[in-house]
C-alpha cells in the first residue's frame, strides 16, 4: 500500500536524505561517470497530495550529493540521475500512485513454464511527440538481457526461455560439447610444457629401472603421459593463444575508454592537466590509464616513466596503446588469466568473449550445426502494443524483476537503423553495447517532465506537454548537485 505524505514534508525529507547518501564525485562537463547501484527507480513508493495551486507555480528544487549526468534510463544509477530518469521517463509499473501504462497478466503453461503478457496503453507519447509501442519494450528487454549489459537491472538472473541459447549463439547441447573441448585444449595448451615434462619424467624413471623401450607402453605412468601429449591438439591450442593475444591487445584500447569514462572525476588529481586537455589528447589519456593502473608514474619534470623504464616527455612524445599493452604484458608475464583477474573487475570478461567466439567457429563446422541462434525464443511481440515473456519456471520475485523497469524509447536510446525484428535485429549490437552507453545525456521519455537544459551542475526540467495522464505535481523541477 502506498504511503501518502504531505508534499512540503516530502520535499524536505527527500532533499535531506539524498544529501546524506552516496559518495561525492566531481561533475564536470555535464558529469560523465557511471556508478551502478541496486535500484533503478528511487522514491517510487511516494505519493504527493495536498499541493496548492500556488505551490505548483514554484519550481520544485532538489539537491543531490551524487548526480553524474547519466540520464540513460537503462544505466542511470546515482541518486540524482535516477530522479531525473524517474521524472522524464515512464515506469512500466507506474509510480507516485499514477496509473500503470501497461496491463500485465500471468499465465501458467502446460509444460511448466509461465508467460507474462505486457499490453501497453495506446497513445502514450514521449516528450518529443513519438508514441511508445511494443518495439520500445522489445528493444529494452534485448538490452537488459544482453550478455554485455552492466547496468543496475538484473533481468539476466531470470530463466527467460531461450536466453542461454541466445547468449551462446547455438543449441545448448552443441555448445556444451565445444565448451568441454575448448577447456581441455586450453588448459593443456596453456601448460603444454607440463605434458612434455610428465612424459620425460616417466621416461627417466624407466631408464633408471633399465626397462627396455619396447616395454615402456606397459608402464601406466608412461602410457598415460604419452597419450595425453599425443592427443594434445597443437593447432587448436595455437588458435586459442592467438585469439587471447589479440583480445588482450584490443583490451588496451578498451581499458583507456573504461578509465576515462569511469574515473574522469579523479583522473586529473596530482597532474597539471585539465580534464579538457586530457580528453583532447589520446597520448595523455593513455598516460592517465597507465598511471591509474600503476603501470607508470609522473616525474617532477613533467615527463612520464612506465614501470618497465620507458620515458615520454609528454610534450613531443606520448605513450600509445601499444605501449600500454607492452606494459600490461610484461607486468603479468604474459598470463592473461592473472591479468584479467586483477584488471578486469567491473568489465565484461575478455577471456569469456574469446572462448565464446572460438566455440562458435568450431561448432559451425560440426556436422550437427543447424545455424546460429540470434533471438530469444521467450520474448515475443504479439502486436504493436503487446509483448509476451516466457520463463522456464516461475518464482514470485521474477515478475517484479522483469517488469519493474523504465521504458527507454528506442528512437532515443537505440539504433533505429539496426531495428528489424523480422530479421532478428533489435536496435543494438549484440554482445557490444558500447555505442548505447554513450547515449547517457539524453533525457527524453514519456514521463511527467521534459528535459530542458543543464547549467554546469544543475538540471532543469519542464512539464511534458504530452504526458499521458495530464496532471503534474509541480510547475517545473530543478535538480542540483550539492
Amino acid at each position: 500500500m502506498k504511503k501518502r505524505i504531505p508534499f512540503l514534508i516530502v520535499c524536505a525529507l527527500l532533499a535531506a536524505s539524498l544529501l546524506l547518501s552516496g559518495c561525492g564525485l566531481s561533475v564536470e562537463n555535464v558529469m560523465n561517470v557511471i556508478a551502478p547501484s541496486e535500484s533503478p527507480a528511487p522514491g517510487s513508493d511516494l505519493t504527493f497530495e495536498g499541493v496548492s495551486s500556488s505551490e505548483k507555480e514554484e519550481p520544485l528544487q532538489l539537491t543531490y550529493e551524487t548526480m553524474n549526468g547519466v540520464f540513460n534510463p537503462l544505466w542511470a544509477s546515482s541518486d540524482g540521475d535516477r530522479t531525473v530518469v524517474r521524472l522524464t521517463q515512464l515506469s512500466l509499473l507506474g509510480s507516485n500512485a499514477a496509473k500503470a501504462p501497461a496491463a500485465i497478466t500471468r499465465e501458467d503453461n502446460e509444460d511448466g513454464s509461465v508467460s507474462l503478457t505486457i499490453r501497453l496503453e495506446k497513445g502514450i507519447l514521449c516528450s518529443d511527440g513519438v508514441e511508445l509501442t511494443a518495439d520500445d519494450l522489445l528493444f529494452d528487454y534485448y538490452v537488459l538481457l544482453d550478455s554485455d549489459y552492466d547496468g543496475p537491472y538484473e533481468l539476466m538472473t531470470v530463466p527467460v526461455r531461450g536466453l542461454p541459447a541466445y547468449w551462446n549463439g547455438m543449441d545448448t547441447d552443441l555448445y556444451a560439447k565445444y565448451v568441454f573441448l575448448y577447456d581441455s585444449i586450453y588448459r593443456n595448451g596453456k601448460y603444454d610444457q607440463d605434458l612434455q615434462n610428465q612424459l620425460s619424467k616417466a621416461e627417466e624413471s624407466l631408464r633408471l629401472d633399465e626397462v627396455p623401450e619396447d616395454r615402456w607402453m606397459n608402464n601406466n605412468e608412461y602410457r598415460t603421459a604419452k597419450e595425453a601429449l599425443d592427443n594434445y591438439d597443437a593447432e587448436k591450442a595455437d588458435e586459442i593463444r592467438t585469439a587471447i593475444q589479440q583480445a588482450w591487445r584490443q583490451d588496451a584500447d578498451e581499458l583507456v575508454e573504461y578509465v576515462m569514462s569511469h574515473y574522469s572525476a579523479t583522473i586529473t588529481m596530482g597532474t597539471s592537466y585539465t580534464l579538457e586537455e586530457i580528453w583532447s589528447n589520446v597520448g595523455l589519456q593513455v598516460m592517465c590509464t597507465m598511471r591509474e593502473r600503476l603501470f607508470g608514474q609522473l616525474n617532477d619534470d613533467g615527463s612520464f616513466t612506465s614501470a618497465s623504464g620507458n620515458t615520454w616527455d609528454l610534450k613531443n612524445e606520448f605513450p600509445t596503446t601499444d605501449d600500454l599493452f607492452d606494459e600490461m604484458y610484461a607486468a603479468y608475464q604474459g598470463d592473461a588469466e592473472q591479468y584479467w583477474l586483477i584488471e578486469g573487475i567491473g568489465r565484461p570478461s575478455m577471456l569469456a568473449a574469446v572462448e565464446n567466439r572460438i566455440i562458435k567457429l568450431w561448432a559451425a563446422e560440426d556436422e550437427y550445426w543447424t545455424g546460429g541462434v540470434d533471438f530469444i525464443s521467450g520474448i515475443e511481440k504479439l502486436d504493436n502494443y503487446t509483448l509476451r515473456i516466457t520463463v522456464e519456471y516461475f518464482e514470485e520475485p521474477m515478475e517484479r524483476i522483469l517488469t519493474d523497469i523504465m521504458i527507454a524509447p528506442l528512437h532515443v536510446y537505440g539504433d533505429v537503423a539496426n531495428f528489424d525484428p523480422g530479421r532478428h535485429s533489435f536496435g543494438l549490437k549484440r554482445g557490444d553495447l558500447r555505442s548505447l552507453r554513450t547515449k547517457y545525456q539524453a533525457a527524453i521519455g514519456a514521463g511527467e517532465y521534459a528535459y530542458d537544459h543543464t547549467d554546469i551542475r544543475t538540471v532543469y526540467l519542464v512539464p511534458n506537454e504530452h504526458y499521458w495522464l495530464g496532471e503534474r505535481w509541480a510547475k517545473s523541477v530543478v535538480l542540483s548537485k550539492g
